[in-house]
């Protein structure tokens, strides 16, 4: 167990136990924080983040009909009458909740906190899963830490209570005993155990997060370039990059997060359902973030580009240094469509084309937008300023498609209607009536 500790120990007991006689008392946290104290008060002392002034202990001691010597016990649960509050506390749906918060300071570098709230959890009232996950989230802090010798200890007790060998957590156990083993400079004993986790997770018949198997095929790669097998650790590295790679677009990302939450529903496993229904939200809200960017770049672009275009060339060069410092792939794809639709209104063709193609790859990876149908567009019509004609209406269609599937009408309306003009400028009558009327009809 480590040594050093961020809260005295007086922050630990008092912070359960005053949460406890709270809960039983049925009082919420305003109820009891008021009027002396703020709720933020209060939340900090029950996680043990902060000590209370002995005047606040007893003034929670009488509201809470107890003693300030209760709240401020060392002794085991039942040794001064206090079993029943210490059993008010362990709610099943408290214990996932509290399993969660530990796992998201663990993943954000809190890892003190994260140590003293699993602390606060060690209760004969857990289920042997969760008993199972204080262990394995234990285990793990302690590796993030550099405590090895104590995350080996907690994994080991981890893997003791594990039943079905099989399952999410096992594996993850087995990985992490792994990656902890070869830290220690273990390197066969952690090759074995990330190994029998490699041949466990490909017997299951179910979804699988591939991001995990990728970090057992980094660990298992590792652990052999550290015993100089560099053949066998060239072929894991390759593995885990060829599974990356299977991951290339946002909707497959959410698709695996969704089918992998699906089979945990279903199995009842609801602690990891829910957190891969987290990842799978959070993802939405990191693609409507950068879409929404995207967008706003798109429709400033189009204003620039209608007004001065010095001032608008200047505009998208230092806007292409903001945005690619931010990796935003599909706000620099927006840019950078508007980038090449300069340099075509400006004669340069040949380096519009090299931009308005890398601004379609940058945008296909995010599936249908407004940018990536827009880029389509801008890339055909270089193709006809080249005279590129059969490249030029595979892109032009592409783009007029996709704004049709997105129910952008407005843009519709204008893009049929200019690409109906080149059409008709080449002496295809038929077919340029067939995008002006697309370009009526989606005004309409």
């Amino acid at each position: 167990m480590p040594s050093g500790q961020s809260y005295p120990q007086i922050g630990q007991t008092v912070g359960p136990r005053l949460r406890a006689a709270r809960l039983a008392k049925k009082y919420t946290q305003s109820q009891l924080a008021s009027p002396d104290f703020s709720v933020s008060y209060i939340s900090a002392i029950e996680r043990g983040q902060i000590q209370p002034s002995l005047r606040a202990l007893e003034i929670f001691a009488l509201r809470l009909g107890t003693t300030s010597t209760d709240l401020l016990s060392t002794a085991p649960p039942g040794a001064n009458g206090t079993a029943g509050i210490e059993s008010t506390i362990q709610s099943e749906e408290e214990i996932e909740l509290q399993l969660l918060q530990a796992q998201l300071f663990i993943q954000q570098g809190a890892e003190q906190r994260a140590i003293t709230l699993l602390r606060n959890l060690r209760s004969p009232t857990l289920t042997t899963q969760q008993q199972i996950r204080l262990r394995y989230l234990l285990g793990w802090v302690y590796y993030n830490l550099a405590m090895f010798q104590e995350a080996e200890s907690a994994l080991a007790e981890a893997e003791k209570l594990a039943r079905d060998p099989g399952d999410y957590l096992s594996l993850r156990i087995l990985n992490l005993l792994g990656t902890v083993h070869t830290s220690m400079h273990n390197f066969a004993q952690g090759l074995e155990y990330q190994q029998l986790c490699l041949e466990r997770l490909e017997r299951e018949q179910q979804p699988r997060d591939t991001f995990f198997t990728v970090e057992v095929y980094t660990g298992i790669g590792l652990a052999y370039a550290q015993m100089d097998k560099f053949d066998e650790a060239i072929q894991a590295f390759q593995q885990a990059i060829s599974l990356v790679e299977e991951l290339t677009t946002t909707d497959q990302l959410a698709s695996m997060y969704g089918d992998v939450a699906l089979h945990f529903a279903r199995a009842k496993d609801y602690y990891y359902a829910l957190l891969f229904e987290y990842k799978l939200l959070q993802l939405h809200f990191q693609e409507y973030r950068n879409s929404l960017r995207s967008e706003i770049y798109h429709y400033l672009s189009r204003a620039m580009m209608r007004g001065d275009q010095q001032r608008a060339l200047a505009y998208l060069q230092e806007s292409l240094q903001e945005v690619a410092a931010l990796q935003d792939q599909l706000s620099l794809a927006s840019l950078t469509t508007h980038m090449a639709e300069w340099l075509l209104m400006n004669g340069s063709v040949d380096e519009a084309y090299e931009n308005a193609q890398k601004a379609s790859t940058l945008a296909s990876s995010s599936g249908d937008t407004l940018i990536a149908a827009y880029a389509l567009l801008v890339l055909g019509q270089v193709e006809y300023a080249q005279k590129a004609y059969e490249a030029g209406d595979k892109h032009f269609v592409a783009g007029l498609d996709m704004l049709e599937r997105l129910g952008a009408r407005e843009d519709l309306t204008e893009q049929s209607a200019r690409y109906a003009q080149l059409l008709e400028d080449r002496d295809m009558p038929g077919q340029a009536l067939k995008y002006y009327k697309k370009a009526f009809e989606s005004h309409q």
